[in-house]
């Protein structure tokens, strides 16, 4: 799959979980958003996903990334 129109990727696993709890509690945070404090990530996810989209579930790629397009 293309991730954009440079970088290819293959999906190596999808992960579903019901909440952003579980989400994070299965994954760990560091694999979720690596750049956040871990007591930021679940308002700062809920900010981009709010309550209304979060009960649909949540989805967490484990991506391998197999290069880039050339030109």
């Amino acid at each position: 799959m293309w991730l954009s129109d440079r970088h290819l990727a293959r999906t190596q696993r999808i992960g579903r979980y019901a909440t952003f709890e579980q989400l994070v509690a299965a994954e760990g945070p560091a694999a979720v958003a690596p750049d956040l404090p871990r007591e930021e990530l679940l308002p700062a996810l809920r900010e981009i996903y709010p309550p209304q989209r979060e009960v649909l579930g949540t989805v967490a790629l484990e991506i391998e990334m197999l290069g880039e397009a050339a030109g």
